[in-house]
């Protein structure tokens, strides 16, 4: 999966998020690297690009815009 943009979040938000981008059938993975500086406890969701209309519900479910996923 190409990873265009991603969200940290804490592990105990992480898992309703997860079941809600399942629900809707979005694509998505979980990382955890050094690349991002991830603080401990928490793991960053990680998106490829998306049609506009599925990112302003990823936007919508985050509250805000993604970071970009650095090369």
């Amino acid at each position: 999966m190409e990873r265009s943009f991603y969200y940290v979040v804490s592990w105990s938000e992480a898992n309703a998020l997860v079941r809600e981008l399942s629900d809707r059938f979005i694509p998505f993975a979980l990382v955890q690297t050094k690349k991002l500086n991830i603080p401990p406890n928490q793991i960053a969701i990680v998106f490829p690009s998306l049609p506009v209309r599925v990112y302003a519900v990823v936007r919508d479910l985050f509250g805000g815009d993604g970071q970009a996923y650095p090369d």
